[in-house]
């Protein structure tokens, strides 16, 4: 069973973003330090975009880190009713995923003690 569809359509690093407490301070025109929820400050550059946070520094696949994510979101870069249009119905998905997925471990069980009724009927045949 592959879990393609129970995968979230918002990236995880938009949900940190949105999600985790972070204090953002202009430091200069668009620098910005930011204060995230382990209590590190990092320095995010929006002009590149650059931040100072491992995940950027050292993951080449990372455009933007969720520092760069909270400054765009505080400083109305991003549609954030969209945002969370999107988280809502993301939610909705994962909620309506995780009901299938009960029905199916449901159906799993029942199909697993049918084998196992199957199972001992068979060992009373062969004694």
């Amino acid at each position: 069973m592959s879990s393609d569809g129970v995968q979230p359509s918002v990236e995880p690093r938009t949900i940190r973003a949105a999600t985790e407490y972070m204090y953002c301070e202009e430091v200069a025109d668009a620098l910005f330090e930011v204060t995230s929820q382990s209590g590190n400050v990092y320095t995010v550059d929006l002009r590149e975009p650059a931040c100072t946070c491992p995940d950027f520094q050292h993951r080449e696949e990372v455009t933007a880190c969720k520092h760069v994510r909270r400054v765009r979101m505080e400083h109305g870069m991003v549609d954030v009713e969209a945002l969370e249009d999107e988280l809502e119905r993301t939610a909705s998905e994962l909620a309506m995923s995780a009901e299938q997925l009960e029905q199916q471990a449901n159906d799993l069980h029942a199909e697993a003690s049918n084998l196992e009724d199957a199972i001992d009927r068979l060992q009373e045949v062969v004694r």
